[in-house]
């Protein structure tokens, strides 16, 4: 069973040092989506995904169990 946790926008797995955006409990890589500074809102193609929940985003290994993460 793959427990691997992956990207909403681009669907690719989460390594440990990835740079991690919660946005509404889902998941995007920071270079996924597109932050502005106003409280940050991510955007991904233009949309409004919503406030992020950690700002500009924490690594990976922060985030998420050693399990949902690949290690590089």
């Amino acid at each position: 069973m793959n427990l691997q946790k992956t990207c909403i926008a681009c669907d690719d797995p989460f390594y440990w040092d990835d740079v991690i955006v919660i946005v509404g409990d889902e998941l995007y890589h920071k270079d996924c989506v597109q932050l502005y500074p106003t409280g940050y809102v991510a955007f991904l193609d233009g949309d409004c995904l919503g406030i992020t929940e950690n700002d500009e985003g924490q690594d990976a290994y922060e985030v998420l169990e050693k399990s949902e993460y690949l290690e590089g």
